[in-house]
């Protein structure tokens, strides 16, 4: 195989978030002369083009997806000791609201193809949270979990978009597919849920009333999203995200094709998915550390950008210690913090690679592999 006649290098410069577009811009003029900074017209637009996008009956923005997962767990009681089912793969963030509850962390396995939850064996009427790992949609009963899904925006399901039942936390960050300087949304099927998300992110007062000490009958937290951000959040989801989540999956697809074909691991999608993939995680599960090293070492040499995201387990992590004896029966999680990293970085993502630059990484993957197996 021929040495490509390109190099990498302008994979490093700052691709993501893109500038605003000029609808965006002026929603954002437009918020700024209304003097309303929360709860104005652009949240509700923002939850408008949620609950269009995903086909839930009820949207609820947040500040951020940390602070919507924080909210989700505490409208659904958990409290200090309460249990709490999550994988041992993933980012920590994802349990920075469980952690401040003190909620009791059990950590079940992840699949070995897909890196989401395997059966977490709970109880009847426990409290399962977990994630779309980088998109790839996870496989328990969506009625029956919290999830994180902030990576799972533009992922597809049997032609849909995903989260039209269930509780999903959806993130607007700048590292996202929608961007924006900030905020989240919690999507559900259930109005109390909603009902109570609508107050806890408000201090914990009585929705609709003019806010006050004597309306504020739980405890809650000023979780209001910014309209300035959510200006932005709601143009990017009625015009961007389409387009965006259109090129995620199709550079995903044309790069899991040369994953598979160099006999690398990818994540593998349930029947009927279409992951707009958030990142594309790749490597050696089950191979020794010094073949893991030289993969690796040829990324950097040949200026393949990639990061190794969820590289300590969670039970591992130090923002969860002292370390739990959870950790110990979960091999698979383990294996895959050690062995893969996720290809692209947030600040040049996968979905704004061009093709010529697509193909490119895809031959030198190719030609990374042929000198390691």
């Amino acid at each position: 195989m021929s040495a490509p006649t390109a190099d990498l290098s302008r994979l490093r410069t700052r691709r993501w978030p893109p500038p605003p577009s000029t609808d965006a811009n002026h929603a954002v003029a437009m918020a700024l002369y209304s003097g309303t900074w929360t709860s104005g017209r652009y949240t509700n637009d923002a939850e408008e083009a949620m609950k269009a996008l995903t086909g839930a009956p009820y949207a609820v923005a947040f500040q951020s997806c940390t602070a919507a997962i924080h909210a989700v767990l505490l409208a659904e009681h958990a409290q200090r000791d309460t249990p709490l089912h999550t994988p041992a793969f993933g980012f920590a963030g994802t349990l920075t609201g469980a952690s401040h509850i003190g909620a009791r962390l059990l950590y079940h396995d992840v699949d070995p193809d897909t890196g989401n939850s395997a059966d977490p064996l709970a109880a009847p009427n426990a409290l399962i949270l977990t994630p779309d790992l980088h998109g790839v949609p996870h496989t328990l009963p969506r009625d029956q979990v919290v999830t994180d899904a902030c990576q799972s925006l533009g992922t597809l399901v049997d032609g849909r978009h995903i989260g039209a039942t269930g509780t999903h936390c959806w993130s607007f960050s700048a590292t996202k597919l929608v961007s924006a300087p900030d905020g989240g949304a919690v999507t559900t099927d259930n109005q109390g849920l909603a009902d109570d998300l609508r107050q806890l992110r408000d201090y914990g007062a009585d929705p609709g009333g003019v806010r006050a000490n004597a309306l504020i009958t739980r405890p809650g937290h000023n979780w209001r999203p910014s309209e300035l951000s959510m200006a932005i959040a709601a143009e990017e989801l009625r015009y961007r995200l389409p387009d965006t989540a259109a090129r995620a999956r199709t550079v995903g697809k044309r790069v899991q094709q040369t994953l598979a074909d160099t006999g690398l691991w990818y994540q593998q999608s349930p029947a009927g998915t279409e992951p707009a993939f958030h990142k594309i995680r790749t490597g050696l599960p089950g191979h020794p550390a010094r073949t893991v090293e030289r993969f690796t070492a040829g990324l950097a040499a040949a200026g393949i950008p990639y990061h190794p995201w969820g590289r300590i387990p969670l039970p591992d992590h130090p923002m969860f210690s002292p370390r739990r004896p959870d950790s110990l029966g979960v091999p698979v999680a383990h294996d895959l913090a050690r062995t893969t990293v996720c290809l692209g970085t947030e600040t040049c993502p996968p979905w704004t690679w061009t093709d010529e630059e697509t193909d490119l990484i895809c031959n030198t993957l190719e030609m990374i592999m042929e000198t390691i197996l």
